[in-house]
Order: C-alpha cells, then structure tokens, then sequence
C-alpha cells in the first residue's frame, strides 16, 4: 500500500497530464484529503503533544510569595494542601462540598503512613474555619478545633513514619496553624479567650479537655479576661518581642478594684497536649489538657521526649498595659497633684525570681515607669539579660522636694530586700543595678552615696552631733539629711541626670509649674515641720527654705545649695558608675546640652564610664543609650561572677 506521500507526488504530476477531466477530479479530492490529514496531524502535535509548561521571569518576592503563602496569612491554601488534594483528584470536590473532602482525607490519614495529609487537614480546617467565622465565631470553632489537633499531630505524633523536617516550610506553617488554630478555637464573640473545661465536637469524632493552670503564677480566677495577643497590633515601639514555638499568648486581665482607674495584666501561653491516636479522636475517646503557663519563668515544656519552645508576646502585654488613660497620664498627674491610687513604691514588673539579679529604673520629672517602655522591651529581647536580670520599676510623684522621694526610694528597695531575703543570703539580690533618669538619677545616687551629715554640715556649720536639738528635731532632720550607701546596691547608671542642677529650674517655665502643683497634706506637713526643726537650730526662714525647698524643681535649680554640695560627694565604697549624658546639637563637651541639663552639671568624675549621645533630654529609648545599658548589665555579669559573692556562671 503506497503511503500518503507517494500519492501526493502521483497526484501532483497528474494535474499537469492530459487525462479525463473525470480521472483529474478524482485525484484533486485525494489531495485535498490529504491536505486535510495533514492539517489534522499538525494541530495534535500542537495540542496533544505540547505543553504549557514553562518559566517565567519574576520579581524575588514575587516568587517567595508563591512559595510561602498560606492559609495563616491568605484567604488560600499552601500548595503543600494543594498538592494533596490534586493527588486524590479533590480539587474541585473541596471547593464545592470541603466536608466530604475532609471527611474522606481525615480517614485516609489513619491508614497513611504519610504525615503531609495530617498537615493538609490541619491547614484545610484552618482556612474553613477563616470562612465559617464571616457568619459567626461559633460556627467556626469545630474546625479550629480539628485544625489545632491535626497540627499537634503533624508536629508531635508518633503514629507516621516521617517526623517533619524543621528547616521545612511545612513544619513552621504547622506551628503558626497550631497557635493561631488554638486561640480562635477557644475565642467568643468578644474574642475573650474561654479557658474551662470542654467537650468539642468536631467535624468527624469529638474530644475532651481538662484545664491544668498550676504553671500560671496566680489564680486563674482572679483575672477578668484572657485574651490572644493575635487580636492586637502595637504601636509605639520599636520590635515586638515573640519568641517562636508552640502555644497561643495570652494577656490575662485582672479584675479591676471597685473605684481603680486602671487593671493589670500578665502574659501567658495556652498550650492544648493530647495523649491519644488518631482512631480516638473518631471514636470520641480522646482527652487533652489545656495548659496555663506563665510568660515570665516557663520558656518551655516536655512533651514525651522533646522539648517544645512555648510561643509568647510579652511585648503585646506590655503595650496593652500601657494603652490606658490613668497609666498614660499617670506622670503628669503625680507630678502636679501628687494623685493616691498608686503609692508610690516598687512596681514589680514580673514575679520575684531568686536567681535574677534587680535592675530598678527610677523615671524622672513629670514622668513614669512608661518612659523606660522602649528600654524594657529591647533589654527583654536579649536571651542573656532576660535569664540573669528582673526588672523592677519605681514609681512616685515627681513633684514633692528630692529628700522625700530619695527616702521613699530607699525604703522600698530595703522592704522588698527584707521581705524576700531575711536572712541576706541571696547572692544576685546584693548585686543590684539602679538605672535613673534626669531627677530618678539623683533619687539613685541617694541609694549608692555616703552623705553622712554633709548636708547638716552645708545648712548649720556643725556636725549633727553637735547641734543642739531634741530628739524629736534631730530625728527628723537625720531621716531627711542624711544617706549611707544601701549594701545591695552595686551598681548605678546616670541617665540625663543633672549632678549640678537644670537651667529651666531657674527660668519660667519654673515659676509657671510653680503655679500649678498642689501636694497631698501629708507633703505639706512633712515639709513644715523639717521646716520647724531647721528653724530651731537658728536659722532664718529664707536660709531655711533655701535649704529645704518646697518642690524638686526648686531643689534643682543650679543655686540651690543642697545639690552643690551633692555633686561633689562621690559614690560609697565598691559601688560602680557610669554616665550617659546626650547633646542635642554639634557642641563638643563641656560645650552642650540636652535642653534640660547642661553637660557641664550631668558630668562627673566619679564614674567608671561616660557615653555621649547626640539627643534631647529623653533619651533613654534612643538604641545606642539601650545599647550602652546593655553593655554595662552584661559587664556587671562577668564581673560579679567574679567577686567573692557572686552568683555562679552568669553568661554562658
């Protein structure tokens, strides 16, 4: 049989012979079918053989979107679930009835060995969940549910072959869906976290769960609210210190006293372990344990034979804190009106922990402990500071006279020593480290100086010995005039601090604020009567009240005799200083100043150190002055390692 191309050739010659016209149809229709074919052929090669497969140029971010999107962080699904429901050929079927698909996947995982069903199911429920929660929070809970446990599963179930590989994609989206599942799961309408006892039904089998808060470091029902720190972004601060794991954080809100202006908060991490096989979650056997855990001390946990980092946010807590009108007028307030709800006092900013050493920062004028808020979270976010340090804020009324605030200062910190300490025998509690800013820095000086009867000396001329006075008098004058160095204190940082006093204390915008503070009766009787006693010694009322003064504006104004003499005074023996002064400007020192204090009165020669930083008054959130901080902690590390009372191996 002749092939189609020998005939193409006969029917071409004979087109050009003389034959019937009949013979010469015939062969044109043989042509032309054969043309026909041909075109046939052609176009299957096209369509049937070819492909679209191909590449195209794209933009780096273009292509890791691609890769990295996810149902965490897009209406979509990975291509990892994708991929899963093209090999069973589900595709479709999921976008038109995602039950029955997951019905039929949930069942397939417990006859696969393959743990990558276990991650679709847990990434496919996470996104049914997302578009269950547009017709209402409870609709969506069974699926956050089943999506938290088949994460729990991926990552730590044993019944699978192939453990995921942490450096895989799949292993980190895993973690995110377990934590962000968990939160939704236990969320009201209100977004509240409900953290009781719960059976759950899910979308195939059902579970139960016991609440186990003994890792909490107070009474679960003492809060009024527990909510995820996933509802809330945070402005105000540099980074957001969320420390990777498993766990859904928390902000556990206390309930506010009758009459309070403000409530209290802690951070902690949900944890939800299960202690059962996939055949029980179907057979509604199965029983977890939600798990409570405090933020400040528990950074991770056992499950079986691995260690689990718990996922936190302590920085979402603090800013939630923070985002209330007492706590964010708290400064100016005290300052004016010397205001009563919070006393002034030690404000623990975490659980007393032995084995960490103090860091305590001292605010300053018209000020809070909200001033050391960019400092506190960037010191957090190292792993050496936060495993050696606590950190502990003083809070008092800026306004009252410096001899009142420095004496509440000292008594706080020598209660809080008494109380956790009374036998003096804890090594990191006697390395304490007093961090002031602007007037905080005077306050801490009055902590780490032996004043003896320098300041008897400077107002009379005589020792306090020989001043005669009664006991009454001598009493009260030895309370206000008179400091020695407070033995667990070891190290001190100036920050802004005017050693010399400030030249806005001398111009109007003194006189104006004048005008404007009131104080609490007991300021004002404290005052008259050390004002009494001054008196008694002889001397005259305009001495006397230059001496005393009525306000800490007066007592740093750069005349003021008090703070002269005070400048001079070294630090006691064996405490460390250092200074950070800042320049708002180009000036060179002693040329400069912060707009509050000059370099000349923040400049002293009895510190270990000076740091110079080209800002305004408030510096203590600029990263190179936290940066500066952080060397001095993590120096005073290794060197009370060193000394006789040290506290073992303190950075590794």
């Amino acid at each position: 049989m002749r092939n189609f191309f020998s005939m193409q050739a006969d029917c071409r010659t004979w087109l050009f012979s003389t034959r019937r016209w009949s013979e010469k149809k015939g062969c044109t229709r043989l042509y032309r079918q054969g043309a026909l074919l041909l075109l046939l052929i052609v176009s299957l090669g096209v369509t049937g053989c070819a492909t679209s497969v191909g590449v195209q140029r794209n933009h780096p971010r273009d292509t890791q979107a691609q890769i990295n999107i996810s149902a965490v962080n897009a209406d979509d699904y990975s291509r990892f679930s994708r991929d899963v429901l093209i090999r069973f050929n589900l595709l479709q079927a999921f976008n038109d009835d995602p039950q029955q698909v997951l019905t039929f996947l949930h069942h397939e995982a417990g006859k696969d060995y393959r743990s990558e069903l276990l991650f679709a199911l847990a990434e496919l429920h996470y996104y049914s969940g997302m578009r269950c929660r547009r017709d209402g929070i409870s609709r969506s809970h069974r699926h956050f549910f089943a999506s938290a446990i088949y994460a729990y599963f991926y990552l730590l179930g044993k019944e699978w072959l192939d453990s995921p590989n942490p450096f895989e994609r799949r292993f980190r989206i895993a973690c995110d869906l377990y934590n962000g599942a968990l939160a939704e799961a236990l969320a009201d309408a209100d977004g509240n976290l409900q953290i009781v006892p719960t059976q759950v039904e899910l979308p195939v089998g059902r579970f139960s769960f016991s609440v186990d808060a003994r890792n909490f470091h107070h009474e679960i029902e003492l809060y009024e609210k527990f909510i995820s720190t996933d509802r809330f972004g945070i402005r105000g601060l540099s980074r957001r210190n969320r420390e990777a794991g498993m766990g859904a954080p928390f902000i556990a809100v206390e309930k506010k006293p009758e009459g309070a202006p403000m409530f209290r908060t802690s951070p902690g991490t949900l944890f939800l372990r299960f202690d059962c096989r996939l055949q029980e979650i179907t057979a509604g056997t199965c029983v977890g344990s939600l798990e409570v855990y405090s933020a400040y001390d528990q950074t991770e946990i056992e499950v079986g034979d691995k260690k689990i980092p718990l996922e936190s946010d302590v920085t979402a807590q603090m800013a939630y804190t923070i985002d209330q009108p007492y706590v964010q007028r708290a400064g100016i307030n005290e300052f004016l009106h010397g205001t009563s709800y919070v006393k002034a006092g030690l404000l623990l900013m975490q659980p007393y922990q032995p084995s960490k050493i103090p860091i305590v920062f001292v605010h300053g004028t018209f000020s809070s402990p909200i001033a050391w808020a960019e400092m506190v979270n960037t010191l957090r976010a190292d792993p050496v500071i936060n495993q050696k340090y606590q950190l502990w804020n003083f809070f008092y009324d800026s306004g009252k006279r410096i001899g009142i605030s420095a004496q509440e200062l000292r008594e706080a910190l020598s209660t809080q020593v008494q109380k956790v300490d009374p036998e003096g025998t804890n090594a990191a509690l006697h390395q304490m480290v007093i961090i002031g800013h602007s007037q905080g820095g005077l306050l801490t000086k009055l902590t780490a100086t032996d004043v003896g009867d320098a300041f008897v000396r400077m107002a009379t001329g005589k020792a306090l010995a020989e001043l005669q006075v009664t006991e009454e008098d001598r009493d009260r004058i030895e309370k206000e005039a008179v400091f020695t160095a407070l033995p667990f204190v070891q190290r001190v940082i100036f920050i802004s601090t005017p050693h010399r006093g400030s030249f806005l204390s001398k111009n109007w915008v003194r006189t104006l604020v004048l005008k404007m503070v009131s104080f609490p009766r007991g300021v004002i009787q404290s005052t008259a009567n050390l004002m009494k006693s001054v008196v008694n010694l002889g001397i005259s009322q305009a001495q006397a009240q230059q001496f005393i003064a009525t306000t800490s504006l007066d007592v740093m104004s750069p005349d003021n005799p008090t703070i002269k003499t005070l400048a001079e005074i070294p630090l006691g023996p064996g405490v460390k200083g250092h200074s950070i002064i800042a320049i708002d400007g180009d000036e060179k020192p002693p040329e400069g100043d912060d707009g509050v204090v000059k370099y000349t009165s923040a400049h002293v020669e009895y510190v270990e150190s000076e740091f110079l930083v080209r800002h305004n008054h408030s510096c203590q959130g600029h990263p190179l002055v936290i940066e500066e901080v952080r060397r001095i902690l993590l120096a005073h590390l290794q060197e009370s390692q060193s000394s006789p009372a040290g506290t073992g191996a303190l950075i590794p």
